[in-house]
Order: structure tokens, then C-alpha cells, then sequence
């Protein structure tokens, strides 16, 4: 089977569409990629909204990588993807194309130079058709803020979305996540 990858210039425009291409002097974090060939579940995530009925009401994260500035732009970041999708040296890697997800996430914490220290990128295609979302908090133009509860803890090695909201980007319809990811 022949994999294509994902162009990550929709995550990356996103991060630049809202401010967040900052120059924080950040102590580089390890890259980590998960590359194992056995299934894992880091958490799930619980989807509400108007959307649910197209794109389901839950999302099990199976891969994620920390730190990829090389793919996100900053090393505070996170990749979440469904158990198809592994994320090598080069990116995130589809192996069915026409449905997987990609979560991109930023928490500068307290190192923010930025009106909007957290954001989040999320495209999920069902059947061949791409749900694009986006969110920053705090908001930033056109973006929805993300809520209080998002936050990304590097130390406890967590990703935390408590009535997370995030928008559409194409038809403003906006989605609430709930759940807890973690990582080894």
C-alpha cells in the first residue's frame, strides 16, 4: 500500500493566522514520535456540536509527538492522531485517507509573548471530506477562543480539553471537546 502524506501547510498557516509565530526563547524539548507498530490508546476525546452527526462524537488519539518544531514551528506543541495515522520524521502518515485526524496543539504557558498563548489546528476527514478547525485563547481574530480548561502540561505529560471550544474555519459551526490525553 502506497502512503501519501497530509500537507501540514493548513496547521502551519493556522499557528502563523493566529500570531503564534513567536520568537520565545524556549530550552528545546526532545522530539518524540511514537514509531511503535502496536495500537495504543493515549485518551479519547468527546465531541458535542452541531457537526457530531457528520464527523462522529469521539475521537481515540493513537499517536503523538512532542515538541516537532521541525513540523509545527515551535517546541511547544503536540501532535494527535487516530490510531491510522503514524507520525514519523517527516510528518503524520495517513494510511486511510479518506478518514483519520490531525490534532496540532500550543501551549506557551507562561512563556507567551502573545495576545493568544494557546491554540489548537484540528482537521478530521470522514468519507473524503475535511472538517477544519481552529481555536486560540485567548481569541484572535476571526477564532473562537479555546476556553479556559485547554491546556497542554509538559510536565505531567497531559493534554487536558474541558469544554474546549473550537470553530470550523469554513462554516463557523463550533465543536466542544472533552477528555484527557496522556504520554509515557
Amino acid at each position: 500500500m502506497k502512503y501519501t502524506r497530509l500537507n501540514l501547510n493548513h496547521y502551519r498557516t493556522n499557528l502563523l493566522l493566529l500570531g503564534l509565530s513567536l520568537t520565545v526563547a524556549c530550552s528545546s524539548n526532545s522530539e518524540e514520535t511514537d514509531e511503535t507498530d502496536t495500537p495504543k490508546t493515549y485518551g479519547t476525546i468527546q465531541l458535542s456540536g452541531e457537526e457530531t452527526g457528520n464527523i462522529g462524537s469521539s475521537l481515540q488519539v493513537g499517536h503523538i509527538a512532542i515538541g516537532r518544531s521541525d513540523l509545527t514551528g515551535h517546541a511547544k506543541t503536540i501532535i494527535l492522531t487516530d490510531n491510522n495515522t503514524k507520525i514519523d520524521e517527516k510528518g503524520p502518515i495517513p494510511s486511510d485517507l479518506k478518514n483519520n485526524f490531525i490534532i496540532i496543539g500550543l501551549d506557551l504557558g507562561e512563556a507567551s509573548t502573545s495576545s493568544a498563548s494557546r491554540s489548537l489546528s484540528m482537521n478530521i476527514t470522514v468519507d473524503g471530506t475535511e472538517y477544519k478547525h481552529a481555536c486560540a485563547s485567548p481569541n484572535f481574530g476571526s477564532f473562537t477562543d479555546c476556553g479556559s480548561d485547554y491546556r497542554i502540561d509538559f510536565d505531567k505529560k497531559e493534554v487536558l480539553f474541558s469544554e474546549t471550544t473550537i470553530i470550523n474555519t469554513k462554516t463557523d459551526a463550533v465543536l466542544t471537546m472533552n477528555g484527557t490525553v496522556k504520554w509515557d
